[in-house]
């Protein structure tokens, strides 16, 4: 059967003109949409934003490339100099404005930029000339700021909201332009044909390329076309038979090398038996370095190599991923966008296999039942697929299912813990409440430190208990906080007679209440003997009018994330509760007593891989996060236990690269961006032992 090939010639439909015509009204349309969504505007001011809008696109594809010096010429001092001060700021503006929604949509342009290569025939377009870029909008809100009368800062605030509404709805647009060009049989050109200068000198890996940000896969493909040329190859690929025939005897040699990955075999628990598996390059596979597929397929290899590599892998699912190596292969020739649609099923397959094997531990056993599905998925698809992506598109599906099955099971392991978590919650929250008002008074500068020592070592454990029985707003609360108001102003001086009548009054009740107070949370007999001596003594001072010496205020506990910056040491406890085993990862001490917590990255439904203080990492499932603390629950459905972890300790791990969120990002991009730096570190990337 006939395979396509990765040719190197750029096919311009035979109606682009109408075609540009179409989308121009399409971009047009969207465009205004956009505007009027966010902010409306007089027609003449719509009319003089898309007028703008329409002239730069019309500009992008009649025009040829101009030269650097051409572009420079428009940034001369004399140019600058007719431009007023206030005209110059709103270009600053609308630069930024450009330059950040090309940032968040790289993805998204790249895809419809590599389209409208092949649309224009132009392998030099640059990536900052397409002509639906974000430079078209910046076009058209210089245009719209002309005819709107308003003072200069009212327009720059005007661009700030239209910036955080087009940040949020061009991917979308960009996603249906590039819909609405595939629906026309627009192509999207190879990246390697495109001979861009911003694009050559696009960064080996997460690069850009006139601000638009390359796939990894994409940029490692490109690097090793470059190398092909720069070693005097010839890249273009021979029409007819001659490129029908390499396809064909490269199809069989892939066949050949699956049939003896298989005859190397695998153990009954999945693992190899003494051989780890091996990418398939173009050389194992007999394709000739100048061949254009060639780059491709070592591309291929490397991502590979660097997915074998993974740490994170267990084994049986890292030989389920070696044996698609073929099908992912037979993917990259069919279809020409395989390096730069990270939503290709084949792509994709790889991702949501990585993901569904989220939280095994390294050492799992290929009779688990998670890996017994993913590796019969493996094999059904190896069998099935030849050359419809609809094949590779259900078996994803399925991957989504049983990604979904295992979060689920997660969750119902977690359901047992959430009473007891509950309680531990509740704690954490009077922890706070209790702190905060006592806070409240010890910041004062007039509190004596016999007074303030009291306070912190006591009656906060007394409002604490009090918050838990009785809650926050309950009587007993306003009391016992009242009666810290008392005490603080019974030790102040008193220069008239009515105060010190008043404070003798009000004494017997008051030293009562707080020695009940302090019995009630156990105060030793000494200890209150001490404070209540030191209480009468500064009483008496106070009921002399007798000027007391100021005392520093006792400030709160510095932040929990800070106490851990200065070293304050983790603490693993462990709580259990009938069958229940909660694993408690928590701030020993004062840090925890602190309780300042700021908002944390990790969100419910994460998977995050850390560790305990001399184990091996684990990975479980966020199930839960508390309000206010932000601590987590976790659990995975082969643990027996479940994990509370505060969240200073995990962004702490996470900076240190002792943990990872495991179920977000791609296993493709990330595998491709390893290769990259590999490639970059050495000139010859490591390679297996042949069969």
């Amino acid at each position: 059967m006939p395979f396509a090939t990765d040719d190197e010639t750029l096919q311009v439909p035979d109606d682009a003109w109408e075609i540009l015509r179409d989308c121009r009204a399409w971009f047009l349309r969207q465009a205004g949409q956009l505007l009027r969504e966010a902010d409306p505007v007089s027609a003449e001011a719509l009319a003089a934003y898309l007028r703008a809008i329409g002239g730069y696109f019309d500009e992008k594809t009649t025009s040829e490339r101009r030269s650097s010096f051409d572009q420079l010429g428009d940034l001369t001092a004399s140019n600058i100099s007719l431009v007023g001060e206030s005209d110059l700021e709103l270009d600053i503006r609308l630069g930024s404005f450009a330059a950040l929604l090309t940032e968040t949509n790289g993805k998204e342009l790249w895809r419809v930029y590599l389209r409208f290569v092949t649309l224009l025939g132009r392998p030099d377009l640059s990536p900052a000339d397409t002509p639906v870029g974000p430079k078209a909008f910046a076009r058209g809100l210089t245009a719209l700021s002309g005819v709107v009368d308003e003072a200069s800062d009212r327009t720059l605030e005007r661009i700030g909201r239209l910036e955080e509404h087009f940040s949020e709805f061009l991917p979308a647009l960009y996603a249906g332009l590039n819909d609405f060009l595939i629906g026309r049989q627009v192509s999207a050109a190879q990246p390697t044909i495109v001979t861009a200068p911003d694009l050559a000198s696009a960064a080996p890996a997460g690069g850009t390329a006139g601000g638009i940000a390359i796939d990894p896969a994409v940029a490692l493909q490109r690097s090793l076309r470059g190398q092909a040329r720069r070693g005097g190859g010839d890249t273009t690929m021979g029409a007819g038979i001659a490129a029908s025939l390499l396809s064909q005897a490269m199809f069989g040699r892939l066949l050949a090398r699956l049939d003896d990955l298989e005859r190397v075999g695998q153990g009954a628990d999945g693992g190899t038996e003494g051989k780890a598996p091996c990418a398939l390059d173009s050389t194992r596979l007999g394709v000739p370095a100048e061949a254009p597929e060639a780059a491709a397929i070592d591309a291929l290899a490397m991502i590979f190599e660097a997915i074998f590599a993974s740490p994170t892998l267990p084994d049986p699912i890292r030989m389920a991923l070696s044996s698609l190596q073929i099908p992912t292969l037979r993917a990259l020739m069919l279809d020409r966008d395989f390096f730069a649609a990270d939503a290709h099923p084949a792509r994709q397959l790889l991702d949501k296999m990585a993901r569904a094997a989220v939280g095994l531990p390294p050492d799992v056993s290929a009779r688990h039942p998670l890996c017994i599905i993913i590796q019969q998925i493996a094999s059904r698809v190896r069998a099935e697929f030849v050359n419809d992506t609809q094949v590779l598109s259900r078996y994803v599906g399925e991957l989504d299912k049983l990604i979904a099955r295992r979060d689920h099971a997660a969750a119902q392991a977690a359901a047992s813990y959430r009473p007891l978590i509950q309680l531990l919650e509740q704690g954490d929250q009077a922890d706070m409440a209790s702190r905060k008002a006592i806070d409240a008074f010890c910041l004062r500068s007039d509190v004596p430190p016999a007074i303030s020592r009291f306070l912190r070592d006591h009656w906060q454990r007394l409002l604490r208990q009090i918050w838990l029985e009785s809650g926050e707003e309950s009587a007993e609360w306003r009391e016992n906080k009242a009666v810290v108001d008392q005490l603080l102003w019974s030790v102040q001086p008193k220069v008239d007679m009515e105060a010190r009548k008043r404070l003798a009054g009000d004494l017997p009740q008051m030293l009562q209440t707080i020695s009940a107070g302090m019995l009630r949370v156990s105060v030793p007999e000494a200890a209150r003997a001490e404070f209540l001596d030191a209480c009468f003594a500064l009483q008496t001072a106070a009921m002399r009018g007798a000027p007391r010496q100021g005392a520093e205020p006792v400030a709160p506990a510095a932040p929990a994330t800070a106490r851990t910056a200065a070293g304050v040491a983790p603490a693993l406890s462990e709580l259990r509760s009938g069958v229940q085993r909660l694993r408690i990862y928590d701030l020993a001490g004062a840090a925890r007593a602190a309780g300042r917590y700021r908002p944390s990255p990790l969100h419910a439904g994460d998977w995050l891989s850390f560790r305990f203080p001399g184990e091996q990492p684990i990975c479980g499932r966020i199930c839960h996060v508390a309000r206010g603390t932000g601590k987590m629950l976790l659990a995975n459905p082969d643990w027996e236990f479940a994990v509370l972890l505060h969240p200073a300790i995990a962004e702490s791990q996470l900076r240190d690269g002792e943990a990872a969120i495991d179920s977000r990002g791609s296993l493709f991009n990330a595998a491709a961006e390893q290769a990259l730096r590999r490639r970059s570190g050495s000139a010859e990337a490591p390679g297996c032992d042949s069969n």
